[in-house]
């Protein structure tokens, strides 16, 4: 679903894939080949979300623009993941169930499934815990395996259209 939310309404690229249970609220810019799965909902009001070129949401992700969001190019959110404002850097994974609560995530980073994020941290961290805390810096191999899950859930998620 896709509506307004006051006066604020979603401009999504022709380019995007959209799942028909996904929901799309508000000021909400969606860029090109952006899929958002089932059950993900997307909500903004007077501050904007962003999605990047390229960006996978996963299914039941909840992202709010808790004073601004932006999903970099490449980045993907997994399922059941939070992102309540903030700023997530390009090719970024969000584990599953992992919740970043108004803070940044620098490009290549990797947060690990159900850590909660109270801090920003730059590019190339891989987080873990709660709090989340860095623990080494994400490889050149676990970056590229970042890019190459996108591809592959951009390319499966055709199979979103009916």
């Amino acid at each position: 679903m896709i509506r307004k939310f006051g006066k604020w309404e979603p401009v999504i690229s022709k380019n995007a894939i959209i799942d028909e249970s996904a929901q799309i609220i508000g000021n909400v810019i969606v860029e090109d080949n952006v899929t958002v799965w089932p059950g993900a909902i997307i909500r903004a009001d007077e501050y904007e979300v962003v999605i990047r070129r390229n960006a996978v949401i996963l299914d039941v992700a909840f992202i709010e623009a808790h004073g601004g969001v932006e999903i970099g190019e490449g980045s993907v959110i997994s399922h059941r993941a939070i992102v309540h404002g903030g700023k997530i850097g390009k090719n970024v994974l969000i584990g599953i169930s992992a919740t970043i609560l108004g803070k940044n995530i620098g490009d290549n980073s990797i947060v690990a499934a159900g850590a909660i994020v109270t801090k920003d941290f730059g590019a190339n961290s891989f987080l873990l815990g709660i709090p989340a805390k860095m623990i080494r810096e994400v490889s050149k191999e676990e970056a590229e395996e970042t890019r190459r899950i996108a591809d592959e859930l951009r390319n499966k998620a055709a199979w979103l259209k009916i």
